[in-house]
Parts: C-alpha cells; structure tokens; sequence
C-alpha cells in the first residue's frame, strides 16, 4: 500500500528516527558492550595454549555481531579474556557474584571434528579458591545441542545453560562415578566451593582432539558479574561514529515529529 499524504510520511519518519534513539539508549543503560580489537592485551591467546595446528584470532570470516568475530581453528587452541587464568593474583570478582556467563558460535561451513559432527567450541570460567584451580566449562554436548545444529549458523548459550568442573591436578568433577552439570550459580551455591572463590579469567577455544580440520567461531561473549552485564564483542574494526551531519539529521527528526505533532492538534 502506497501512502501519498507526504505530511504522514514525515511523521512517520521522525517516529521511527526517536524510536531509534530512545531504544539504543534503553539497550545501553541495561547492559553494557565493549569492542574488542584485534591485538587488544586483555585478549591473548598464548602460543603454549595452541597445539594441534590450532588458532584463535579475530578475522572476519564469519561475522556476526558487526564486522568480525573470533575464529578458531585446529586441534585445541585457547583465548583467554580480561585477565590471567593461571595467577592467583588475577581477581575479576567472587564466584558469588556471577549470574551467568553465554556466547554465540557457529561451526564453519566443512568444518570436520575427530569427536563428533557438532562438536562446539567451548567457554571457560576461571576460578580460584585458596590454592585450587579450576574451570567451569560449557560444552554443546551437555547442553542437547547435538543434532539440534547447522554448519554455518550462529546459536546463542543460555543463562541456565549447565557446566561441568575441571580442577587442576584432579580432574573432572564426579558424584556417584558420574560428571556433575549445572549452572554457575548451582556451583557457587554447592559445598564445591568456598564463598571465597573468584573468577581469575574467561575463555572461549576449542578442546583438545577436535582435530586438524576442525574450525568454529564465536562472539558476543557475555559475563554477567555483580549486577552487571558485559558482552565482549569481537571486531576487525571500530565502527565508524556519526559525522556531525548525520547528527544533525537526527535532531531535525526528532524536531520534525514535534512540529507535526502541534500542526494535528490544531
């Protein structure tokens, strides 16, 4: 359906310029966002940590929020974000304090996994208590991702999604001879830790013996700590920001709904 009422039309514009605005500054005041740049120092990914062929790195390959994302390739390969995993000293914040910690990924498109056809990347939380290390990870396999997915496809985690505990030096956390998966905050809240525990770190990678041909990608890494709600979005480049004109474009909307406004109600 055509409208020929240009005056409509101009409302309807400047309707949908303030919408705009307003929605970008709703979004904004409930969760933060922080690009992450290829070379940025709280995103490393230690050669030590690659083996198997694998790497981690921003490309964009396969992006999905904005221009890039973080793609990963080979047998195991790691990207360690926000702070150091293996020192004590690391301290983003208590165990307690998380809520939830999601990303999104996509296996690429002929990607091939020793393991299992939709084998997914996986995501680490870090964690110190006392002298122990630990990980809490998140894997597709425990989370009914497997024969639920595409090659090529972004799929998002979810806040209640379960993972399972690896400590150092003892392994797969086990009751009754089976591995235990649950969500962050059934783990914070279990005898398994003290209410000392702190995150040191998190990471997103890939797990040992996926294999030379495996390749996989993954963005919009969010941990939710303290209230607070951070998505880390990985990007080839900044994006560019408004020139003065476009602001100004904006400002005539918004005044233009306005004088529209009055001229109806006359």
């Amino acid at each position: 359906m055509t409208i020929k009422n240009k005056q409509f039309n101009k409302s309807i514009l400047g309707a949908l310029v303030l919408a705009a605005t307003f929605g970008f500054a709703s979004n904004a005041a409930s969760a933060a966002e922080v690009i992450v740049l290829p070379g940025d120092p709280s995103w490393v990914s230690p050669s030590d940590e690659n083996k198997g062929g694998g790497s981690s790195q921003i490309t964009s390959t396969m992006p999905f929020n904005g221009n890039g994302s973080v793609e990963m390739t080979g047998d195991r390969t790691r990207l360690f974000g926000l702070n150091n995993p293996y020192s004590p000293s690391s301290n983003i914040g208590l165990l307690d304090a998380v809520r939830s910690l999601t990303f999104s990924w996509a296996i690429a498109n002929g990607s091939i996994a020793t393991l299992n056809p939709d084998y997914t990347p996986a995501l680490r939380l870090h964690i110190f208590d006392g002298t122990s290390r630990s990980e809490l990870i998140w894997e597709g396999v425990y989370n009914n991702t497997y024969g639920h997915t595409q090659q090529g496809t972004f799929y998002t985690s979810g806040q209640d999604d379960v993972f399972y505990r690896n400590v150092s030096g003892s392994g797969v956390t086990l009751s009754s001879g089976s591995q235990v998966n649950q969500s962050i905050t059934s783990w914070a809240a279990s005898s398994y830790y003290t209410d000392a525990a702190y995150v040191s770190a998190i990471s997103i990678g890939v797990g040992s013996s996926a294999g030379a041909g495996y390749r996989a990608f993954a963005d919009n890494v969010t941990l939710s700590i303290g209230g607070v709600a951070t998505t880390y979005n990985f990007e080839t480049a900044a994006a560019a920001v408004p020139e003065p004109g476009m602001l100004a474009l904006l400002g005539l909307g918004a005044l233009g709904l306005g004088l529209a406004r009055r001229k109806q109600a006359k």
